[in-house]
């Protein structure tokens, strides 16, 4: 027995079917474009167009920034898209010298490395070696010092690159030390004791007290060197606001005149 279909019906299913197969077809060919389009931009930015053309470096003098790139693989014709800026400034960071570093990234080939280094202050002698410290107290470099570098006395002991001392009294003559003007820093001598910080310089010996205060206590012996106080003498700048100095002589014996005397006119 057969049964008829209306042609009615026969013609809305198959316009249904029709239907649905316009509607893969738009989808298979949506999907095909789609990955033509990713395959094409995935080939466009890893192409010789959008590769690293230049690299530049700024503000490193002892760190090897040249290493860390090329560990990290940012070198000419690498393409851009690969340069993980996040990776190479940690990479950066973790060098004793590098304060700061920013790796910057810019379309179509450029990388831009900036690096703040910290100054180195002063040589310290350990058990078994020399370590130069920079002015905020962090480890930097070991070796023998140079004839003339300053050098710090305190009784660090054992130290290790890229740590950081912690004393305040100790960073206190670091930046003391750093801070002074180029004449004034070679041969400089920093002791940190239980009294405090004394700084030796060619012909005078400065009484600094504390860690507090030491950019105005730097400024106050530069001012009273230029203004003139006599060799040999002690420069007390404990209180930067009211400096002196103090010829350290004893009283001489049978004159009844004590030689030692202060000069509050610094």
């Amino acid at each position: 027995m057969s049964v008829s279909v209306d042609p009615r019906l026969a013609q809305r299913r198959q316009q249904v079917k029709e239907s649905w197969a316009r509607r893969r077809l738009r989808w298979l060919v949506g999907i095909t474009v789609a990955i033509i389009v990713v395959g094409l931009g995935w080939a466009l930015v890893r192409s010789p167009w959008l590769a690293i053309r230049t690299i530049n470096v700024s503000g490193a003098s002892h760190a090897d920034v040249a290493a860390v790139l090329a560990a990290h693989e940012v070198t000419d014709g690498v393409p851009t898209i690969s340069v993980e800026a996040d990776d190479v400034e940690r990479a950066l960071l973790a060098d004793p010298w590098v304060a700061q570093a920013e790796v910057t990234v810019t379309w179509p080939g450029t990388v831009e490395v900036t690096v703040l280094e910290r100054t180195g202050s002063a040589w310290t002698q350990g058990p078994a070696s020399w370590w130069l410290l920079a002015a905020d107290g962090t480890v930097v470099a070991n070796g023998t010092p140079a004839a003339g570098a300053p050098v710090l006395h305190a009784g660090l002991g054992t130290l290790a690159l890229g740590t950081r001392v912690e004393q305040t009294d100790v960073i206190g003559a670091l930046e003391f030390v750093a801070l002074l003007p180029a004449d004034l820093r070679n041969g400089a001598v920093a002791n940190v004791t239980i009294d405090g910080i004394e700084i030796e310089l060619d012909a005078h010996v400065v009484l600094a007290g504390n860690h507090r205060d030491i950019p105005a206590k730097v400024a106050a012996v530069v001012a009273m060197l230029e203004q003139g106080v006599e060799s040999g003498w002690v420069i007390n700048v404990i209180s930067p606001e009211r400096p002196g100095a103090l010829n350290p002589e004893p009283v001489v014996e049978g004159t009844g005149e004590d030689v030692s005397s202060s000069d509050d006119s610094g």
